[in-house]
């Protein structure tokens, strides 16, 4: 007697080798006791798979939950569920919401969301682990130490290089962090309080990973005209220190430097050929969901928000800055507020809109949303060229991650906008590699199951086996597709029929279950 059987179906196994089988699954507990024939069989209950695919749970490489606080808010975690996901690794971009050495440390994901009014009662990755296993999780959730969230703390706003003893400090709080269960290393290097992090620095801290048989992640520190060395310092660091390494996000942003695909991707076959582990995850959308100070030159937001803030107040130096954006030839008219902390008047309103109210050109609205909103502003910018977003998908390398957060299905009350990927980003990827034959169904599984699963690694995760952890999805391949879009972004994709997490049935029929059982996950 199983306790459940999924029947019927087409199973493919998450290692991308073996195309769709018709076997059935049986299950007891929370692992995959049999695959095979078992129409004969009992259970107390009864998937029929029949005309569907059975497969891992899809497993989001690249989330954001934890630093818009929707890990706490919503746990849930229904936008994540109801596209298949069983797993999410939080964590990302730098920012982890522990070990915190001073609350400095927590204005690490303020780019994303204000903290202000939060209650923080812990300090270290162990406790905040145990708090976050006491909440009522939809998915399981694992997570990066953030290497901003370390030096913001130590620091605070001070840019600089660290000194030998706070070096060696930083290399403690690491180590403690990975022992109690952190998965890896996070960087965001684009961002104020890392921009400026020495090269010994990174690669202390990445040795330690290594060590500790952990992955390193990293938002790398330009996505532009800069992409490649930006990439080759990724590599490098990748190289140098033996870590594995997953580039977060990969994308070219902006018309004028889509052309650089061919030199990247070049870059990451060699770098394949010579053995190192490297990887990318990309989401599959032409819309990116950037923090909007990133657009400025470096220099005038280094020390952070109040810095800027000084800058931003200065003429000489604002009409520096305005130069230096007119300089990169960016096309900033339709970038579109989707958060202003300071400004929700502004919200759905793009640059070449309030440039017209205010009769200045696009990039001094810039300047102005940034004052107006005390720097804490995220915005839509459709930058990111198909051809680019295919070629990526289809790379060997890459991961499909949805680089967003979980909801609660039903749209809550706010005037910010979110990213259609929070809801729809696993299904708009099936959608697209499945109808246009872009990849076999078992590699484009692959990405979402087996390869982040061995980059994380998870052990008996992301692959259909006997004696593996009974995450699974059931969809249909003929129907899956997103439905949320930037203007209607809280809209449920279609397709996705069950969803079996630790063994446990978690959605069925497209509603989820009023039980929880997500659980945190330690390396």
């Amino acid at each position: 007697m199983y306790d459940l059987i999924i029947k019927n179906g087409k199973v493919i196994d998450g290692t991308g080798k073996t195309s769709p089988q018709d076997l059935d699954i049986g299950i007891k507990g929370n692992l995959i006791s049999e695959i095979g024939n078992l129409k004969k069989a009992k259970a107390r209950e009864i998937i029929d798979a029949q005309g569907d695919y059975v497969t891992p749970g899809f497993i989001d490489v690249q989330n954001h939950s934890d630093s818009y606080w929707t890990i706490f808010d919503y746990p849930g975690q229904e936008s994540m569920l109801t596209q298949g996901i069983t797993t999410i690794s939080v964590g990302q971009c730098g920012a982890s919401l522990a070990p915190l050495p001073s609350l400095e440390g927590f204005k690490a994901v303020q780019k994303w969301r204000s903290a202000e009014g939060e209650n923080i009662n812990w300090q270290y990755m162990e406790e905040y682990l145990e708090i976050l296993s006491r909440q009522k999780l939809g998915v399981n959730v694992l997570t990066f130490v953030g290497h901003s969230t370390m030096r913001r703390g130590l620091l605070g706003d001070d840019i600089r290089k660290l000194s030998e003893s706070e070096l060696k400090v930083l290399e403690r709080v690491t180590t403690s962090s990975l022992k109690s269960g952190a998965f890896g290393l996070s960087f965001g290097l684009v961002y104020a309080h890392e921009y400026n992090s020495s090269k010994e620095e990174l690669l202390r801290l990445a040795k330690l990973a290594t060590q500790h048989g952990r992955s390193i992640s990293m938002h790398i520190r330009n996505d532009q005209s800069h992409i490649l060395e930006a990439i080759d310092e990724a590599i490098d660091l990748s190289q140098e220190s033996g870590a594995r390494l997953k580039i977060s996000h990969l994308k070219i942003r902006g018309r004028e430097n889509w052309h650089l695909a061919d030199q990247v991707i070049e870059r990451l076959d060699q770098t394949h050929k010579k053995g190192l582990n490297v990887r990318f995850d990309l989401y599959p959308y032409t819309t990116s969901w950037p923090v909007l100070y990133t657009y400025l030159p470096k220099w005038s937001y280094e020390g952070g928000k109040s810095e800027l803030n000084k800058r931003l107040a200065q003429p000489y130096l604002r009409e520096k800055i305005i130069n230096s954006l007119h300089e990169q030839n960016q096309d900033l008219s339709n970038i579109i507020i989707a958060t202003s902390t300071g400004s929700p008047h502004l919200i759905g309103k793009d640059l070449s809109e309030i440039a017209r109210a205010q009769e200045v050109t696009a990039a001094e609205a810039l300047l102005n949303v940034l004052s107006s909103s005390m720097s804490e502003v995220v915005v839509f910018d459709e930058n990111i060229s198909w051809e680019n977003l295919e070629q990526f998908i289809k790379h060997p390398l890459g991961m499909i991650a949805t680089n967003g957060a979980g909801f609660r299905t039903k749209k809550i009350n706010t005037k910010n906008l979110i990213h259609p990927r929070c809801f729809g980003a696993m299904p708009r990827y099936l959608n697209l590699v499945l109808y246009n034959k872009w990849l076999s169904p078992q590699k484009a599984i692959h990405k979402i199951t087996g390869m982040p699963a061995e980059y994380l690694g998870l052990k008996n995760r992301g692959v259909i086996k006997k004696g593996s952890i009974a995450d699974i999805a059931v969809f249909d391949p003929n129907g899956i597709r997103d439905l949320a879009t930037l203007p209607s972004p809280y809209q449920v994709s279609e397709g996705i029929r069950a969803v079996v997490l630790g063994g446990e049935l978690a959605l069925s029929g497209g509603r989820v279950m009023a039980r929880k059982f997500g659980q945190v996950l330690r390396a």
